[in-house]
């Protein structure tokens, strides 16, 4: 069947009210969106009556009505007025808005409490033959709450049909059966029912209070100013009781005192789900259970009236007692004899939801996936629309259900974001910074090293001009020194702000390890460390840039070597990476390892633990930067005290790669913030 509710989605706001108020679980929700579904949902319209953004609509009955109108010209147009009908117009003659009705084009307008009345007595009947318990059934949503839900229940319906198809029956039987035949009422699950195979064909349209008032505004119609007409035939008697509480058992005669075990009057959602669930369970014992899924009739869904609840049964009672008075017995009972050979029986067929039930397992996975790892972060607060966190676990396994519905789920990664979003910002500052650096590099390096190396010039020649005993000579030696450290900043100057651009020739792990050990070897003050290097068999050539990559595994093993003042081992080895198309290279050493407060510095520019003058700060930048160009990442574990490994991790061959442009100084700069792809590990 088509689905009678649907939801507009530019007002659907992620309340989740349907979600909570729907009592099949026939909201899922999409997006955030909440969507109905039709396999699912029991056309009570309780989504209707919570949803206070109105974005719920209910599926249009008039423009159906008014095709069929235009296509049946000679037929009888017959409307079946619902008995709540003078609740939905107060203050108005109810006879007038059956002349509004016949001023709209119906030809017939006839009462639904009829056919009430034949209900009744077939109630009457089956009761006294029935052993077990019988659950009313003119409330089509209860019918589809057990064909879905419990559909071991369904015996317990009482096999009758509802007043809406017995006064069509009627209708079609007085009036022909090529009639259009409309029902008026307060219901939204009558629209479900004129579906329903087992009854299909005896009405052709559902329309509710709601619809008719704007058909009416639609045409210019004003009931309270419409001459009064009468009903046609049949006159209905207590059948028009029908809307009110217990007026089923009323209009049967069957007694309802509250000291009577063998009669319950249910109304109301939630006192529906509980006794239908009690019935199931074999908790209830009474022979007859009348049940509505609305308090009444005449607070249904397709109802929008000013009064109360009590002044609506007031309106009801009142027209029924002045009805009452003016019905002629007689007539109304040769009416009952008349139509007593209809068929008003029905069957009901199990189509019950078939749920996938997940394993433990998944529920946890989801949990823990919320942020509730523990019972006591299961906070059960209902805002997600479901009773308990676990419940809506499940309802996310089965598809229905979203994680985010869950309000601290939402609210943890609203925080979250918040701090990304700050560390973002503080990222882009440092961005900023790192751009600025670059270009200053760029623009000013080559300026700062003509002076330097005049400096440098004729340092050294005042150092020749110099007698060996001249005191001035241990502070031109201090010069010298100084300008030659100033150089070696400079230079790392314009190494920093030259990256971005990558020359690409093939070479293999061996050959560079033997070009570091071998430089590393010729530096005296690394003697007394030893150096280790291992080399995976069945290592694809190399296709990177052998220069640059020369530069990362010497920047990294001198820190190495550095960072072992007192000796240690150096270990350099190259591995086959996660991936067959990636190469793996560590670079550990034995020595101080690295403080927790350091590593987040460790690849900021101009940072140094080193003694002045013994370091720039320069060296793991523009490694990290070499790195990000060969599309690769580098991670560090530490130990401190015990030492720390270096592991770079990219691809084999570039040649698979786009040979970009040479980045600017903002775009290297962002390639080089630190926490980008980098992981730290400290102990």
């Amino acid at each position: 069947m088509s689905c009678v509710v649907s939801t507009i989605p530019e007002r659907c706001k992620r309340c989740y009210c349907c979600v909570r108020e729907c009592p099949a679980n026939a909201i899922q929700i999409q997006n955030g969106q909440a969507v109905v579904l039709s396999s699912r949902c029991v056309g009570c319209g309780n989504c209707l009556k919570v949803c206070t953004q109105n974005a719920k609509s209910v599926q249009d009955g008039i423009a159906a009505l008014l095709a069929r109108f235009a296509k049946g010209q000679g037929a009888e147009r017959v409307a079946c007025l619902a008995p709540s009908f003078p609740a939905a117009f107060p203050r108005i003659d109810p006879l007038r808005v059956v002349g509004a009705l016949k001023a709209l084009g119906f030809s017939r307008v006839v009462q639904v409490a009829f056919g009430a009345d034949l209900v009744s007595a077939a109630y009457r009947e089956h009761v006294k033959e029935h052993d077990g318990t019988v659950i009313t059934t003119p409330c089509p949503a209860i019918v589809e709450y057990i064909e879905k839900y419990y559909p071991e229940l369904i015996p317990n319906l009482a096999p009758i049909v509802s007043p809406m198809i017995a006064a069509g029956k009627v209708v079609r039987e007085t009036y022909g059966q090529n009639a259009t035949v409309a029902f008026i009422g307060p219901c939204v699950a009558k629209k479900l029912e004129v579906l329903d195979p087992a009854v299909a064909g005896v009405v052709d349209e559902a329309l509710t209070f709601d619809e008719l008032i704007d058909l009416f505004d639609a045409r210019g119609i004003d009931p309270a100013v419409q001459p009064p007409m009468e009903f046609d035939p049949p006159d209905a008697d207590l059948g028009q009781i029908y809307p009110v509480s217990g007026g089923l058992l009323k209009s049967a005669g069957i007694g309802s005192d509250v000291m009577d075990e063998e009669v319950v009057i249910v109304e109301g959602r939630q006192r529906c789900m509980n006794i239908i669930n009690e019935i199931a369970h074999g908790k209830v014992n009474s022979k007859l259970i009348d049940i509505l899924f609305c308090e009444g009739c005449i607070n249904g869904p397709g109802i929008t009236s000013p009064l109360n609840y009590y002044e609506k049964r007031e309106s009801i009672i009142n027209w029924v007692k002045s009805r009452r008075g003016q019905l002629d017995k007689q007539e109304w009972q040769d009416a009952m004899k008349r139509y007593a050979h209809l068929d008003l029986s029905r069957r009901y067929e199990n189509r019950q939801v078939q749920e996938r039930i997940p394993e433990e397992a998944e529920i946890q996975r989801i949990l823990h996936a919320m942020g509730k790892r523990e019972q006591g972060n299961q906070i059960n607060c209902g805002a997600c629309g479901y009773e308990t966190c676990r419940e809506l676990a499940i309802a996310v396994a089965q598809g229905i259900a979203e994680k985010e519905m869950c309000l601290q789920y939402t609210i943890d990664n609203l925080e979250k974001s918040h701090r990304e979003l700050a560390e973002a910002q503080a990222q882009l500052i440092q961005t900023e910074k790192l751009a600025s650096v670059g270009q200053l590099a760029a623009g000013v390096a080559h300026e700062i090293n003509n002076p330097l190396g005049t400096i440098v010039l004729y340092s050294h020649l005042l150092l020749k001009q110099l007698q060996e005993a001249d005191p001035a000579r241990e502070d031109i030696q201090f010069v010298i020194a100084e300008a030659e450290r100033c150089r070696t900043i400079v230079s790392s100057l314009l190494n920093f702000a030259r990256q971005g651009k990558l020359d690409v020739a093939r070479c293999s792990a061996g050959e560079l390890v033997d070009a570091i050990t071998a430089m590393l070897k010729k530096r005296e003050e690394f003697h007394h460390i030893r150096i280790e290097t291992q080399l995976a068999p069945d290592l694809p050539p190399l296709y990177i840039d052998p220069d640059q990559m020369k530069q990362v595994l010497l920047n990294l093993t001198m820190n190495a070597c550095e960072a072992m003042p007192d000796g240690g081992t150096l270990r350099l080895g190259v591995d086959h990476g996660p991936s067959p198309r990636e190469v793996t290279f560590t670079v550990s050493d034995t020595g101080v390892g690295i403080s927790k407060e350091n590593m987040s510095r460790l690849f900021t520019p101009f940072f140094t633990t080193k003694q002045v003058g013994k370091g720039t700060g320069l060296g793991l930048p523009i490694a990290y930067g070499i790195i990000k160009l060969h599309h690769g990442q580098i991670s560090v574990h530490s130990d401190v005290g015990k030492g720390s490994t270096f592991t770079i991790t990219l691809p084999s061959d570039l040649r698979d790669y786009p040979s970009g442009k040479q980045m600017s100084p903002r775009e290297l700069a962002a390639a080089l913030s630190p926490g980008q792809n980098t992981m730290h590990t400290v102990k």
